[in-house]
C-alpha cells in the first residue's frame, strides 16, 4: 500500500501537472469506488477549475474552484498518472502495472489523468471543500508524521500514553499519528536500533530522541526519492520510486544486515510483517 512518501510524491506531481487545468469530463468503469457515483461526481466536477492539490494522511485532496474537492484513497495498489499529447507513447505506459485503468479524469487542454488499480480497492469522492476534513476516513486521523506541530515534545508525549503498546504496533496506528506504513516502520526503527517486539515502555529517552530523528529522515528521504516501489506503486510519470535501492531490512528476510552480516529476521506483528537485525536492534 503506498504510504506517506508515495502518497505526497503523487500530490507534489499532480500539484505541478493540473493544477489551473480545467475538467472536461470523468470516466469509470468502476463505479462501485466512485462516490457520489460517477454521473454525480461528473456533474460537480466538469467545469471546475483545479486550485491545487494538498496530501492529508494518505489521502489526495484536489481542490477545485466551485467548492469542491476531487478526494482519492489509492489503497493497495492504486496509481494515478498524467497524460498529454506530448507523453502518450511514453514506454512507461507499456509497463504491466499501468494498464489496470479503472477510472479517468480529463482536461479541456487535451490532458488527463488515468487511475490505475490493479485490485480495484481504491477509490475517489467529490465532496465540499469544507466538508473534506469531516470525512469518516481522514476525521479518525491523528497529527500527520511529517506536520510541524509532530515535534520531538508530541512524540514523546505519545509514547508516554501508549507505553503498554509494543513500538512497531504503535508506529502503524493512523489514529494515533498518521502516514507510517509498514516499509517505513521497519526502516526507522532500524536505523534507531529498536527491536520492534519491544514495548513502548522498555524504550528508554535517548531512544525515543533517535527514533524521531530516524522516522523524520527516512521519511524525507524517501519523499526525495519518490517513494518505494516494492510492486505496484509508480509516480504520475509512470516510473517506479527510488527508496527500494536504499532498504537495510524491509523485504530483506534471510540476507545479510548490511551493517554487521547478521540474517534479517521477518515477524508477524499484529497481522503485519515487520523486519528488524536481531543483533543491530536491541
Amino acid at each position: 500500500m503506498p504510504e506517506l512518501p508515495e502518497v505526497q510524491t503523487v500530490t507534489s506531481q499532480l500539484g505541478k501537472k493540473i493544477t489551473g487545468k480545467r475538467i472536461a469530463g470523468f470516466w469509470s468503469d468502476w463505479e462501485k469506488q466512485v462516490k457520489p457515483g460517477v454521473k454525480q461526481l461528473s456533474k460537480l466536477a466538469v467545469g471546475a477549475m483545479v486550485l491545487g492539490t494538498r496530501r492529508i494522511g494518505k489521502h489526495i485532496v484536489i481542490d477545485l474552484d466551485n467548492g469542491y474537492s476531487l478526494v482519492i484513497h489509492l489503497k493497495m495498489s492504486g496509481h494515478l498518472l498524467v497524460k498529454d499529447a506530448s507523453n502518450a507513447g511514453a514506454r512507461e505506459w507499456d509497463d504491466p502495472m499501468n494498464r489496470f485503468i479503472h477510472h479517468r479524469i480529463d482536461f479541456m487542454d487535451g490532458a488527463w489523468v488515468d487511475f490505475s488499480d490493479l485490485r480495484k480497492f481504491g477509490w475517489i469522492d467529490c465532496v465540499a471543500t469544507s466538508e473534506v476534513k469531516s470525512m469518516k476516513s481522514i476525521a479518525a486521523l491523528g497529527l500527520d508524521a511529517l506536520a510541524r506541530e509532530c515535534d520531538l515534545e508530541f512524540f514523546e508525549a505519545l509514547l508516554r500514553k501508549n507505553r503498554n503498546k509494543r513500538i512497531a504496533t504503535l508506529l502503524l496506528e493512523q489514529d494515533k499519528i498518521a502516514g507510517i506504513g509498514n516499509i517505513y516502520r521497519s526502516e526507522m526503527l532500524y536505523r534507531a536500533g529498536i527491536r520492534p517486539t519491544r514495548l513502548v515502555s522498555k524504550v528508554t529517552r535517548a531512544e525515543r530522541a533517535r527514533l524521531f530523528q530516524s522516522m523524520r529522515e527516512v521519511l524525507y528521504e524517501a519523499v526525495r526519492l519518490r517513494g518505494t516501489t516494492d510492486g505496484d506503486f509508480r509516480d504520475t510519470a509512470g516510473k517506479p520510486g527510488g527508496f527500494q535501492k536504499t532498504l537495510y531490512v524491509y523485504g530483506r528476510e534471510g540476507l545479510a544486515c548490511k551493517r554487521c552480516d547478521t540474517m534479517v529476521v521477518r515477524k508477524k506483528i499484529g497481522q503485519r510483517s515487520v523486519f528488524y537485525c536481531p543483533k543491530c536492534q536491541v
